[in-house]
């Protein structure tokens, strides 16, 4: 008996089925019995024979209805003829011939409109509830202002057994229902913390990985632009011409200086995934400072900075991730413009904050300009600058973007969102 009740429990509420397949279950299983129930209840007390008729035809649709949706699967269908034909005609019938108004019916028309809102999607549920929304609210208005529409109870004990059914099926139904729904919601949270876990440590792990491999990059690549600046100033010592080996020793070093670029460039992005620290900051004090601190650097390609940026711009982030944006964006600039201008501005528009840092360069090559975000994608540089500026924007909340004409310099965008006291202060 036991297995018998386990092996029923798992067919038609199993944790592998829908959450609207074991509502719809609920719905047909406890209709067909709560209507049987008012049927031999309306037999009992000589109650009207239209009434046990219409429970029957309501339990015997129930009963047929689950069975054609555990065959077919199509409970989509089931969803709609359940809505059409019980809650929409059925139920306003019994409504008139239970009492009305007076009976234990509307608290079967919450029932309906929860299920109808609980079983479809979207405009379909807005429609078809508010439809049975009207219906109802028409039924009420027809027995109170058509009262000999409706068949009143004969006695005061017929009238208390209906209520009381009708309260309790819908107590028993809804309560079903929210535990059904808690429960898989608290299953999902459940996978969802382990599944979050599992990729903590995974990215954990590559963050770990990404750094030794750097790391370890690192000494050789030291080594060997040590060696070719000694192999360079030996030739100068020996007073060696050889155009062709400085030319190859030159190219040799640039080389080894761009996979070095490259290897901060993995490090910045391995330490940027661990980097979580967030907080309330002065953004206006940062894009300040920052262009401060770059404007000797750009001086020395006789290249000047200005700055435009309005006061007080608060936002919740990571002041070393947010910098680091607008170090990469300035040195882009200063390594593509020479005698030039970059420009950063900074301004509150609603909820978001704009920057924009803006240069009088050569420009980026149309061709070029879709993919200069991408990782690997370079105007000369390691591929890695403009890829890091992305993330670090997008995982604030913003959005970054760039315009760009060749020999008319390049002006590249991004938000933030304003700081409104939403996170209730400093948070890591």
């Amino acid at each position: 008996m036991k297995n018998r009740l386990t092996k029923l429990m798992g067919r038609y509420f199993g944790a592998a089925l829908n959450l609207r397949v074991r509502l719809f279950n609920v719905l047909a299983i406890g209709g067909a019995a709560v209507s049987l129930v008012m049927a031999v209840l309306s037999f009992a007390n000589n109650a009207s024979v239209a009434n046990a008729v219409i429970n029957l035809v309501v339990a015997a649709l129930s009963v047929a209805l689950l069975t054609y949706s555990q065959r077919t699967g199509r409970y989509q269908v089931c969803y709609m003829i359940t809505i059409a034909v019980i809650f929409i005609l059925v139920f306003p019938l019994l409504f008139f011939y239970s009492g009305g108004y007076h009976g234990g019916m509307p608290a079967f028309f919450v029932f309906a409109v929860m299920f109808t809102i609980f079983m479809l999607e979207g405009k379909v549920a807005a429609f078809f509830s508010i439809a049975e929304l009207a219906l109802y609210t028409a039924v009420f208005f027809v027995a109170y202002y058509r009262p000999e529409t409706v068949r009143f109870f004969a006695s005061e004990e017929e009238l208390l057994v209906d209520i009381l059914t009708a309260f309790v099926t819908v107590c028993v139904v809804m309560g079903v229902c929210m535990f059904l729904h808690f429960r898989i919601y608290n299953e999902q949270q459940r996978r969802l913390d382990e599944q979050n876990e599992i990729l903590t440590q995974a990215n954990r792990a590559k963050t770990e990985f990404l750094s030794n491999v750097s790391h370890e990059m690192r000494t050789p690549l030291t080594v060997i632009s040590v060696n070719v600046q000694t192999v360079a100033e030996i030739l100068d010592e020996l007073a060696v011409k050889d155009a062709e080996a400085g030319e190859l020793l030159k190219n040799a070093q640039d080389e080894v200086m761009r996979l070095a670029r490259m290897v901060s460039g993995v490090l910045k992005l391995a330490s940027m995934s661990e980097n979580v620290d967030k907080r309330r900051m002065d953004l206006s004090a940062l894009l300040q400072s920052g262009a401060d601190m770059l404007r000797l650097n750009l001086a020395k390609g006789g290249s000047v900075i200005e700055t435009d940026i309005e006061p007080g711009l608060i936002v919740f982030g990571n002041a070393d991730l947010l910098a680091q944006v607008l170090t990469n964006l300035l040195q882009n600039a200063g390594a593509h413009m020479e005698n030039g201008k970059a420009r950063v501005s900074a301004r509150g528009e609603g909820g978001f904050i704009m920057v924009e840092v803006k240069d009088t360069g050569t420009g980026i090559a149309p061709e070029l300009l879709p993919h200069v975000f991408e990782r690997g994608v370079s105007t000369g540089g390691t591929g890695f600058g403009l890829y890091l500026c992305r993330t670090v924007i997008e995982t604030h909340g913003g959005k970054i973007w760039i315009e760009s004409e060749p020999g008319r310099g390049t002006a590249v965008f991004y938000t933030l969102p304003v700081y409104e006291g939403q996170f209730g202060g400093d948070r890591k």
